[in-house]
């Protein structure tokens, strides 16, 4: 039985040798016959498709012509003015170098070729420059030079230029209450930030007490120095601005200041804050239904160290030829549109803040 067994595996083992070797003949004579069939097959069904797809109801060239008269070439021409611009002012568009002339270039794109009235909303922004690299170094009581950017930097707004020598320190936490600040006149001030209060709300405070300067230490967490503003968010013409300077070191610099007697400490900085006029251009328009008002806002200034043609040069000439292409077509909508280019956007929101207030 046994040997029956093995002869009818080997005779099927030789059966499907042979049936396999009979496929393999078929499949090399018809392969070529298959393979040409499924090709046409193939290209029947994209025909069809295509076919299909073109009988598909579309929108109607006459019936939304607005669909149809947005020019991307017209966008890209705003585009390349708003960098010539950029070249004629140091090679960018910012509140203190090319931004007035952006937005001279949008007024005049409007009133010849808009159908708005034409707003110009000027308004105070302040601009903090950086004219050279920062120093602190600390004696305690060996001179300690500490890195720009990895262990320390200036925050963002954070007073004028000064240059401390050896000056004492005064360690006095989160400072959010003048009750809960010690001594501080003449000190450079080592401080911490804290939910109650903002840091421009603890280092101004500092400054009004007398400190020469703030110094924020971060938490473990943060591996480099803050780059915040130290500044009121919403800022408007008249509210105070630091003057001392504001500086923020990594949590191990801050030990160091915290924990050693006697520590003498040394500050530089190169920095200025100039509070100068700009605007926002406000276009809006004269049909539509002045209660159902839809607006459309871009930022028209770049940072100081580029032409922003992508931020936000992009979304200023796409909002831009939109009013233009509707004032061509003519184009009556039931709602008011209100086109907006914001100034100062670069520095906090400035331009938009202002229009809402």
């Amino acid at each position: 039985r046994s040997h029956d067994s093995s002869n009818i595996s080997g005779n099927q083992q030789t059966y499907n040798a042979d049936s396999d070797s009979s496929a393999g003949a078929w499949w090399a004579s018809r392969s070529r016959d298959v393979l040409s069939l499924f090709t046409v097959l193939l290209l029947l069904g994209a025909g069809l498709g295509i076919w299909v797809y073109g009988t598909l109801p579309t929108s109607d060239h006459d019936e939304h012509p607005h669909e149809y008269a947005l020019s991307t070439a017209r966008i890209h021409e705003h585009l390349e003015r708003l960098e010539d611009i950029a070249g004629q002012h140091n090679g960018s568009r910012s509140v203190a170098t090319g931004h007035a002339a952006s937005a001279d270039y949008v007024v005049a794109q409007l009133r010849a070729h808009g159908n708005c009235d034409v707003h110009v909303q000027r308004f105070k922004s302040p601009v903090w420059t950086v004219n050279g690299e920062p120093r602190l170094s600390v004696r305690a009581p060996v001179r300690v030079d500490f890195i720009h950017e990895a262990d320390f930097g200036v925050m963002r707004y954070g007073g004028n230029g000064a240059n401390i020598a050896d000056a004492p320190v005064a360690v006095v936490g989160a400072a959010c209450a003048a009750a809960d600040v010690g001594d501080v006149s003449g000190k450079v001030a080592i401080a911490r930030a804290s939910s109650h209060c903002t840091a421009f709300e603890a280092a101004f405070l500092l400054e009004q007490l007398g400190a020469r300067a703030v110094v924020f230490v971060r938490a473990a967490r943060y591996t480099a120095p803050s780059r915040a503003r130290v500044r009121i968010v919403d800022w408007k013409e008249g509210d105070p601005l630091m003057t001392v300077p504001v500086l923020s070191v990594t949590h191990s610099v801050g030990q160091l200041l915290e924990g050693a007697d006697g520590v003498r400490v040394s500050i530089a900085t190169d920095t200025r804050i100039d509070v100068v006029e700009t605007r926002n251009v406000v276009c809006v328009g004269s049909t539509g239904d002045a209660a159902h008002t839809v607006l459309v806002g871009a930022h028209l200034d770049s940072v100081a160290a580029g032409p922003g043609i992508n931020d936000n040069g992009s979304g200023a000439a796409t909002a831009l030829e939109i009013h233009l292409t509707l004032a061509r077509i003519r184009f009556r909508p039931n709602s008011r549109l209100v086109f907006a280019w914001w100034g100062a956007e670069e520095d906090g929101l400035l331009g938009s803040r202002h229009f809402a207030r």
